[in-house]
Protein backbone atom coordinates (compact mmCIF):
# COMPACT_ATOMS: atom_id res chain seq x y z
CA UNK A 1 0.00 0.00 0.00
CA UNK A 2 2.95 2.32 0.49
CA UNK A 3 3.53 2.36 -3.26
CA UNK A 4 -0.03 3.49 -3.96
CA UNK A 5 0.21 6.38 -1.49
CA UNK A 6 3.35 7.68 -3.23
CA UNK A 7 1.64 8.00 -6.64
CA UNK A 8 0.84 11.58 -7.69
CA UNK A 9 -2.09 12.33 -10.04
CA UNK A 10 -1.13 14.40 -13.08
CA UNK A 11 -4.63 15.95 -13.35
CA UNK A 12 -5.32 17.18 -9.82
CA UNK A 13 -1.84 16.81 -8.28
CA UNK A 14 -3.40 14.72 -5.51
CA UNK A 15 -1.71 11.74 -3.88
CA UNK A 16 -2.86 8.15 -3.76
CA UNK A 17 -4.30 7.68 -7.25
CA UNK A 18 -3.30 7.83 -10.92
CA UNK A 19 -4.73 10.18 -13.55
CA UNK A 20 -6.78 7.32 -15.04
CA UNK A 21 -8.55 6.87 -11.69
CA UNK A 22 -9.02 10.59 -10.95
CA UNK A 23 -12.53 11.87 -10.26
CA UNK A 24 -11.68 15.32 -11.64
CA UNK A 25 -12.78 15.46 -15.31
CA UNK A 26 -10.15 15.92 -18.00
CA UNK A 27 -10.68 19.02 -20.08
CA UNK A 28 -8.79 19.55 -23.28
CA UNK A 29 -7.53 23.08 -23.90
CA UNK A 30 -7.07 24.38 -27.44
CA UNK A 31 -3.72 26.07 -27.98
CA UNK A 32 -5.24 28.32 -30.67
CA UNK A 33 -8.41 29.74 -29.08
CA UNK A 34 -7.62 28.73 -25.46
CA UNK A 35 -11.11 27.24 -24.98
CA UNK A 36 -11.83 24.07 -23.03
CA UNK A 37 -13.23 20.96 -24.66
CA UNK A 38 -11.19 20.52 -27.85
CA UNK A 39 -7.65 20.49 -29.20
CA UNK A 40 -6.10 22.47 -32.07
CA UNK A 41 -6.92 19.76 -34.63
CA UNK A 42 -10.64 20.11 -33.87
CA UNK A 43 -10.73 23.89 -33.31
CA UNK A 44 -13.90 25.35 -34.89
CA UNK A 45 -12.15 28.65 -35.72
CA UNK A 46 -9.39 26.94 -37.67
CA UNK A 47 -11.89 24.60 -39.32
CA UNK A 48 -13.93 27.57 -40.57
CA UNK A 49 -10.77 29.22 -41.94
CA UNK A 50 -9.76 26.02 -43.75
CA UNK A 51 -13.22 25.60 -45.27
CA UNK A 52 -13.36 29.20 -46.51
CA UNK A 53 -9.86 28.86 -47.98
CA UNK A 54 -10.81 25.63 -49.78
CA UNK A 55 -13.98 27.27 -51.10
CA UNK A 56 -11.99 30.23 -52.49
CA UNK A 57 -9.48 27.87 -54.13
CA UNK A 58 -12.30 25.92 -55.79
CA UNK A 59 -13.80 29.16 -57.12
CA UNK A 60 -10.39 30.27 -58.43
CA UNK A 61 -9.84 26.87 -60.06
CA UNK A 62 -13.27 26.99 -61.71
CA UNK A 63 -12.60 30.54 -62.95
CA UNK A 64 -9.14 29.66 -64.31
CA UNK A 65 -10.49 26.54 -66.06
CA UNK A 66 -12.98 28.67 -67.96
CA UNK A 67 -10.16 30.99 -69.08
CA UNK A 68 -7.92 28.18 -70.39
CA UNK A 69 -8.17 27.46 -74.09
CA UNK A 70 -8.69 23.85 -75.09
CA UNK A 71 -7.91 24.13 -78.81
CA UNK A 72 -4.37 23.71 -80.05
CA UNK A 73 -4.51 26.83 -82.27
CA UNK A 74 -5.32 29.06 -79.30
CA UNK A 75 -2.76 27.55 -76.93
CA UNK A 76 0.06 29.99 -76.33
CA UNK A 77 2.01 27.99 -73.77
CA UNK A 78 1.93 30.86 -71.29
CA UNK A 79 0.69 30.65 -67.75
CA UNK A 80 -2.98 31.54 -67.27
CA UNK A 81 -2.47 33.09 -63.85
CA UNK A 82 -2.11 36.81 -63.49
CA UNK A 83 0.97 38.45 -62.02
CA UNK A 84 -0.56 39.04 -58.60
CA UNK A 85 -1.94 35.53 -58.14
CA UNK A 86 -0.41 32.73 -56.13
CA UNK A 87 2.65 31.21 -57.79
CA UNK A 88 2.26 27.46 -57.91
CA UNK A 89 4.46 26.93 -60.96
CA UNK A 90 7.08 29.66 -60.80
CA UNK A 91 9.32 28.09 -63.45
CA UNK A 92 6.79 28.55 -66.27
CA UNK A 93 3.73 26.98 -67.77
CA UNK A 94 3.10 23.29 -67.61
CA UNK A 95 3.40 22.85 -71.38
CA UNK A 96 6.76 24.58 -71.70
CA UNK A 97 10.03 22.71 -72.01
CA UNK A 98 12.03 23.31 -68.88
CA UNK A 99 15.68 22.42 -69.43
CA UNK A 100 16.67 22.38 -65.75
CA UNK A 101 14.58 19.23 -65.35
CA UNK A 102 16.43 17.52 -68.19
CA UNK A 103 19.67 16.77 -66.33
CA UNK A 104 20.77 13.37 -65.09
CA UNK A 105 21.70 13.15 -61.42
CA UNK A 106 25.10 11.81 -60.41
CA UNK A 107 23.61 8.42 -59.53
CA UNK A 108 21.78 8.27 -62.86
CA UNK A 109 24.96 9.26 -64.68
CA UNK A 110 26.91 6.46 -62.98
CA UNK A 111 24.18 3.98 -63.83
CA UNK A 112 24.07 5.23 -67.44
CA UNK A 113 27.82 4.73 -67.79
CA UNK A 114 27.57 1.20 -66.39
CA UNK A 115 24.74 0.34 -68.78
CA UNK A 116 26.59 1.83 -71.76
CA UNK A 117 29.65 -0.24 -70.85
CA UNK A 118 27.49 -3.38 -70.74
CA UNK A 119 26.04 -2.52 -74.15
CA UNK A 120 29.57 -2.07 -75.58
CA UNK A 121 30.51 -5.50 -74.20
CA UNK A 122 27.38 -7.02 -75.74
CA UNK A 123 28.10 -5.46 -79.14
CA UNK A 124 31.64 -6.92 -78.97
CA UNK A 125 30.11 -10.33 -78.16
CA UNK A 126 27.73 -9.98 -81.12
CA UNK A 127 30.70 -9.26 -83.42
CA UNK A 128 32.46 -12.35 -82.04
CA UNK A 129 29.34 -14.45 -82.66
CA UNK A 130 29.00 -13.07 -86.21
CA UNK A 131 32.64 -13.98 -86.90
CA UNK A 132 31.81 -17.57 -86.02
CA UNK A 133 33.43 -17.84 -82.63
CA UNK A 134 31.78 -20.08 -80.04
CA UNK A 135 30.45 -18.25 -76.97
CA UNK A 136 30.21 -19.78 -73.53
CA UNK A 137 26.99 -19.87 -71.47
CA UNK A 138 27.70 -16.63 -69.58
CA UNK A 139 28.38 -14.73 -72.80
CA UNK A 140 25.15 -16.05 -74.32
CA UNK A 141 23.22 -14.90 -71.24
CA UNK A 142 24.69 -11.41 -71.67
CA UNK A 143 23.48 -11.38 -75.28
CA UNK A 144 19.98 -12.30 -74.14
CA UNK A 145 19.87 -9.36 -71.69
CA UNK A 146 20.52 -6.76 -74.42
CA UNK A 147 16.89 -5.75 -74.89
CA UNK A 148 16.38 -5.52 -71.11
CA UNK A 149 19.38 -3.19 -70.78
CA UNK A 150 18.35 -1.05 -73.76
CA UNK A 151 14.87 -0.61 -72.28
CA UNK A 152 16.21 0.79 -69.00
CA UNK A 153 14.71 4.15 -67.93
CA UNK A 154 18.08 5.87 -67.58
CA UNK A 155 19.16 4.95 -71.11
CA UNK A 156 15.78 6.18 -72.34
CA UNK A 157 16.53 9.53 -70.71
CA UNK A 158 19.93 9.60 -72.43
CA UNK A 159 18.27 8.92 -75.81
CA UNK A 160 15.73 11.68 -75.16
CA UNK A 161 18.55 14.18 -74.77
CA UNK A 162 18.96 14.66 -71.05
CA UNK A 163 22.14 16.54 -70.26
CA UNK A 164 24.85 14.36 -68.82
CA UNK A 165 26.15 15.14 -65.36
CA UNK A 166 29.84 15.80 -64.84
CA UNK A 167 31.05 13.36 -62.24
CA UNK A 168 33.80 14.47 -59.87
CA UNK A 169 37.20 12.91 -60.45
CA UNK A 170 38.15 10.08 -58.14
CA UNK A 171 40.78 10.95 -55.55
CA UNK A 172 43.81 8.71 -55.94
Amino acid sequence: MAAVEGVVCSRCSGRGHRAADCVKPFYRVCNHCKQLGHLVKACPELKAKRESKEKKEKENDARSESEVSTTASEWSGKSTRSRGSRKGNSSGAVGQWQPHHWVLSEDEEREARKLEKKLREISALERMRDEGRVLDVLQQQKLQRKSEIEGHDILRKVRLGYRRAQLPALAE
